[in-house]
């Protein structure tokens, strides 16, 4: 895993959809995943977005037994109006649906943002109240 954070950043590890679908949907990175799962098992965050992803996806492959244990080792942090707003403003590439997950993690002061998404690490790694890392 090609992925070190500060003990600061480690607080609060804001995750991607696509770092806990891997796992649900058995996907070629899912070691990869599990892997940051351990290491930061403590201080994960993900957004209601992401919490609905899993279970839409995820009801096709796992009992809703299951999902539901999954998704309790996250906080889940809610969408907001001014997370759309920061959104509709700050959205690059394109992917409103990145710009909205950057949002919810901002604005619950999350220091990490961990994606498998290159184009978003390359759109947004450069703003100044979060950082965000590729899982390589």
């Amino acid at each position: 895993m090609n992925l070190s954070l500060t003990n600061t950043q480690a607080d609060s590890v804001f995750l991607d959809a696509n770092i806990v679908l891997e796992i649900i949907l058995e996907r070629h990175n899912q070691e990869l995943a599990k892997e940051l799962l351990s290491k930061y098992s403590d201080n994960l965050y993900i957004s209601s977005l992401t919490a609905h992803l899993v279970m839409y996806f995820g009801h096709k492959r796992v009992d809703l037994p299951v999902l539901r244990r999954f998704l309790a080792d996250y906080t889940i942090l809610p969408l907001d109006s001014a997370d759309f707003e920061w959104a509709f403003n700050n959205i690059r590439n394109g992917d409103f649906e990145d710009a909205l997950q950057l949002a919810v993690a901002i604005r619950n002061g999350c220091t990490s943002l961990v994606t498998f998404d290159k184009p978003l690490v390359d759109a947004y790694g450069s703003l100044n109240n979060i950082s965000v890392h590729l899982l390589s």
